[in-house]
């Protein structure tokens, strides 16, 4: 039975306890863990529970119901996908997983369509420039995907099954622990599709491990790895169709990480991350015909290094200092460079009476290049107790530096190229109902970018990478939560989007005026229920050869998508998932149908 709470009570009717529950963690913002109560910026988390309420497969599938957030994908499972976070480009977003950089050096955007949310503890979601702490590419924002460590006492493991539409098949395992000190989580997957039309056959291997450890009762070492590799069919939409091309993609990354607490008042870290890249395309030749191979390959590493000292000075103040080394280096037939970057970094957190934070930071980073660049941000937060609201607001700067095939590619690369630049602003509040049983959120913000690295024909059908746009980019994020009972949880939210180039005064592609979602979960005796509702509506897009015009309408559409999962006991679950129920069809990338209607059935097991 669901049982409302209408009546509002003051703070001081309410027992502590009721009053805070236990709050989420946010690592992105300062580079440490904080309670998400007390970040100054704009951030969405999405913990483990969500994630396993909601049924998603993909990362990507969890990022579509984040205000100010756009994802596209060039088809069905596997193909390429984009991330815009508030209207910026796709590489105008940094990603990281377990605070290592997943961004590639060659196109400068992270490539998320083969990542399972299997191995996934939490998400988080940080709205706005955030170079300040974190240097190139983090020019509109900041993903970071944080794995399992292990967290219940004793040893337990789990294992699934799937089966769906266009013969679909996942399976995964994992293994999890935690003892004294030391605790680790490890999973593995592999999923085959064959997908919807002649040449959209996906496969996808991965495994991820994570292990923390604590040296002393001052130090701890934490250390994780993810490798996945993944062969995707391309049939190239509605440009031409082909029956045999495909892309292989594989990624591997490790951390290492050794935090120790030198005093009560000094803690320092120290860290090391390896990240490899490698895409192979082909197209082989059609049968029947004497059609030539188009083999590509991108191949690239990074290493980085980094050390950092936070300095906890009372209450009411913690300084963060720091610096990072980028090694990155590609491998190709069609070029081989080196990228060196020098990144010094400050901020620092003060809390005043109480209630209210003023952070204030700057990065400078140096590279041979694009020599050097200053990121200074400024945000607050003030929380109000009577009225449990938080009044939010911020301002900085974000760049993006030029990739390896902008500066180096033959034929198209610019090596006096300058680095994209964006200065960004947001404003807004939360406001919180019932004990925090409620919450409504709003904000505005604003960037404006210039700089922007386009393709200039320069004659002779010859192209190259220029510094020759700019663009500007502002909006409003809605979003609403409320759980009026035990088990049922309801949200809605809506962002409206307004994107423009400056240099042409036309809207940016593929970026919609208004987007939104709702969508209510329940858990009743054995059962588990959800189901999310998606809007996107008509966004600007182009087809034919290098993204060129014209420019055509692409219809907006609605996404139903539902779970329902049922405890046979206590160590098995049966579930149900059905993804686009409504049958809809549409093109998120314009000459790319996304697949129609599938069902799928599976089942867990775990000790």
């Amino acid at each position: 039975m669901c049982v409302f709470y209408p009546q509002v009570l003051n703070a001081s009717e309410v027992p502590q306890s009721k009053q805070e529950p236990p709050m989420a963690v946010v690592v992105s913002a300062s580079k440490r863990e904080q309670p998400i109560e007390k970040v100054s910026r704009f951030v969405t988390v999405i913990p483990r529970e969500e994630i396993e309420r909601s049924g998603a497969v993909y990362v990507i599938d969890l990022l579509r119901l984040v205000p100010g957030v756009t994802v596209t994908q060039s088809g069905p499972s596997g193909r390429t996908s984009s991330v815009f976070m508030r209207g910026t480009n796709s590489n105008h977003t940094l990603v990281m997983v377990d605070g290592v950089e997943i961004n590639s050096p060659t196109t400068g955007a992270a490539e998320l369509a083969d990542w399972t949310v299997d191995a996934v503890d939490r998400i988080e979601i940080l709205r706005g420039p955030q170079s300040v702490l974190y240097g190139s590419k983090a020019l509109g924002g900041l993903i970071n995907i944080i794995t399992k460590s292990g967290q219940k006492p004793g040893l337990h493991g789990n294992a699934g099954f799937e089966y769906g539409t266009y013969e679909t098949f996942k399976e995964s395992g994992g293994l999890e622990g935690k003892w004294d000190r030391f605790s680790f989580a490890g999973s593995g997957g592999r999923l085959d599709t064959e997908g919807p039309g002649e040449n959209d056959g996906f496969q996808n291997t991965e495994a991820t491990g994570h292990a923390q450890w604590a040296v002393t009762e001052n130090s701890n070492l934490d250390t994780s790895f993810h490798y996945y590799n993944s062969l995707a069919g391309i049939e190239d939409g509605g440009f031409s169709p082909d029956p045999n091309a495909w892309n292989k993609a594989r990624e591997q990354m490790v951390n290492t990480a050794y935090t120790a607490s030198l005093t009560e008042w000094w803690e320092q870290k120290i860290r090391y991350s390896f990240f490899h890249d490698m895409l192979f395309s082909n197209d082989p030749a059609d049968p029947g015909t004497a059609q030539l191979e188009f083999p590509f390959k991108l191949d690239t590493d990074r290493h980085t290094g980094e050390w950092q000292s936070n300095f906890f000075l009372g209450d009411w103040d913690i300084l963060t200092v720091g610096y990072e080394f980028k090694h990155e280096a590609s491998n190709n037939k069609a070029f081989d460079r080196i990228f060196r970057t020098h990144g010094w970094y400050v901020q620092n957190e003060l809390t005043l009476w109480e209630n209210w934070t003023v952070v204030g930071g700057v990065r400078i980073d140096r590279n041979s290049f694009y020599h050097t660049v200053a990121s200074p941000l400024v945000s607050s937060g003030y929380w109000i107790e009577k009225t449990q609201t938080k009044l939010k607001a911020s301002f900085g700067r974000g760049f993006r530096a030029p990739s390896f095939n902008e500066l180096f590619y033959p034929n198209f690369g610019n090596p006096s190229l300058s680095p994209e630049d964006n200065w960004g602003w947001d404003a807004g509040f939360e406001q919180f109902f019932w004990e925090k049983k409620a919450s409504f959120s709003a904000a505005y913000f604003h960037n404006s970018i210039k700089d922007l690295i386009q393709t200039v024909n320069v004659g002779n059908f010859v192209f190259e990478a220029q510094n020759v746009a700019r663009a500007t980019t502002q909006g409003v994020e809605l979003e609403s939560k409320i759980s009026p009972c035990k088990g049922l949880n309801l949200r809605i939210g809506y962002t409206y989007l307004d994107a423009v180039d400056r240099s042409t005064e036309k809207r940016l592609i593929r970026r919609p005026w208004h987007s939104g979602k709702a969508g209510m979960s329940y858990d009743w005796w054995r059962f588990h229920a959800n189901m999310d509702w998606i809007f996107v509506g008509m966004r600007e897009d182009r087809t034919g050869a290098a993204a060129r015009p014209p420019r055509e309408k692409n219809s907006g559409y609605t996404r139903l998508d539902a779970f329902l999962g049922f405890d046979v006991n206590q160590y098995l679950e049966l579930y149900g998932r059905v993804e686009n129920l409504t049958h809809e069809h549409y093109q998120e990338v314009l000459g790319f149908q996304n697949q129609s209607t599938r069902f799928v059935v599976g089942v867990k097991g775990k000790f």
